[in-house]
């Protein structure tokens, strides 16, 4: 038995995880350090970082090893429970600290616990076994309206937090699984256009301003008039598309109103990031330029210049893709792209092979975190997504991003191991 676990273990999934640990742990040891002739050897406080997750690293690779060996029944049989336990950690956090800005840690001794990084395992897992059943059809309402119950309680509390970079995570598992389980695309239509209704309401009228004519929103109006007509044998569907997208359009200003100032701050410096360069926009800038000096390869390793001169913020969290695509330059960054790839794609492939439907479906949703964690990340350091603080899975520094990311690759790798198993 032993001998076929080990053998059936896909190391595709393995190797790239430990060489992005391997990745993670060498450029925050670059954060903290300070070329000789400069006269010291770490920059002050920032050494700790590097040594904090060294032990994260260690209690990671614990818990891969765990989430491996145990049959993946049992996460199966316990999803109610985890998934019960993590909406009473997210109640405790936002009871413990009412009167915080940002409630989002639980403080055990010397160490802080994300609850909603370990909220993402429970609501795949809880997913995966409701959709697991052959008679919970996508498409049924009393179905849908379950998966959207179970995604909203959590999404609802770490909004609450407020954190809606983290909240954004479960609408994604949720329509990727969905899809995954066969949800129709017409529905998924009507829940993807108003996103995209919201966005474009937003960026009509705080970037092009009020005076200005909304011509992309326009666009996007005729384009859901067009897809209304083609469902027009369905005429109720047609209505809820139109009816949905409009609705969308004329809240989204009152709810605008309503999210944290830095909030508001972030989303504008997304839209319009050289509006304010020395401000909302800093972040963004100062990570292009640190990516773009970088070059084809890099400034060398430990010689990074914008972390050195404390140019970039939170360059050992929400940033560390920049530092280390200044020092190891266009080369390392298409590496460790490559590598989350190659662990995505086995996971898919795994997906399609495992012959267990809850392994399947779980499968997908750790691989579309993976996926959403690292495009969001990797694309507010470019500009491309808002800064949502979102860490980068196995590299950015946090122990609670670090054991739940070794965690759903043990999940993987646990089912890669017994995809034979019915």
């Amino acid at each position: 038995m032993g001998d076929r676990f080990l053998h059936n273990l896909d190391w595709l999934i393995l190797l790239p995880v430990l060489l992005l640990i391997g990745f993670g742990l060498l450029t925050l040891y670059s954060i903290g350090h300070v070329p000789d002739d400069l006269g010291r050897t770490f920059q002050s406080g920032e050494s700790s970082f590097f040594h904090r997750q060294v032990i994260w690293f260690l209690i990671g690779i614990g818990v891969l090893i765990f989430a491996t060996i145990v049959p993946f029944r049992y996460y199966e049989s316990l999803a109610v429970l985890l998934y019960l336990a993590g909406v009473g950690l997210l109640i405790v956090v936002l009871v413990l600290e009412p009167s915080q800005k940002a409630s989002r840690w639980i403080v055990l001794g010397g160490f802080r616990f994300q609850p909603s990084e370990f909220m993402k395992v429970a609501v795949i897992f809880l997913l995966a076994r409701v959709l697991a059943e052959k008679r919970n059809d996508p498409n049924k309402l009393r179905v849908l309206a379950l998966s959207f119950l179970i995604v909203t309680i959590p999404f609802l509390l770490v909004v609450k937090q407020p954190d809606l970079g983290t909240s954004l995570v479960f609408p994604a598992l949720l329509f990727t699984i969905l899809y995954w389980r066969g949800l129709n695309e017409n529905i998924l239509v009507l829940f993807i256009t108003p996103l995209i209704s919201a966005f474009l309401t937003i960026y009509s009228e705080r970037t092009l301003g009020r005076g200005t004519y909304p011509y992309p929103l326009l666009i996007f109006l005729l384009v859901i008039l067009i897809l209304a007509y083609r469902r027009r044998r369905d005429i109720v569907q047609g209505v809820l598309l139109v009816g949905l997208n409009l609705g969308v359009m004329l809240i989204v200003p009152n709810l605008w109103n309503r999210l944290q100032l830095y909030q508001q701050k972030r989303i504008l410096a997304f839209l319009r990031p050289e509006s304010d360069i020395l401000g909302t926009g800093w972040q963004v800038y100062q990570s292009k330029v640190a990516i773009g000096s970088g070059g084809f390869i890099g400034k060398g390793y430990l010689h990074g210049t914008q972390k050195l001169l404390a140019f970039l913020p939170e360059k050992h969290s929400d940033f560390i893709y920049s530092v280390l695509s200044e020092e190891l330059g266009y080369i390392g960054a298409v590496v460790v792209l490559l590598l989350f790839a190659v662990m995505i794609v086995r996971g898919l492939y795994l997906a399609i092979n495992v012959k267990n439907r809850f392994a399947s479906i779980a499968a997908v949703g750790v691989c579309a975190y993976f996926a959403f964690h690292v495009i969001v990340n990797i694309g507010m350091t470019i500009g491309l997504a808002p800064v949502t603080g979102l860490p980068l899975p196995f590299l950015s520094h946090g122990g609670s991003s670090m054991v739940i990311s070794c965690f759903m690759a043990g999940t993987l790798l646990n089912f890669s191991a017994r995809f034979y198993e019915y």
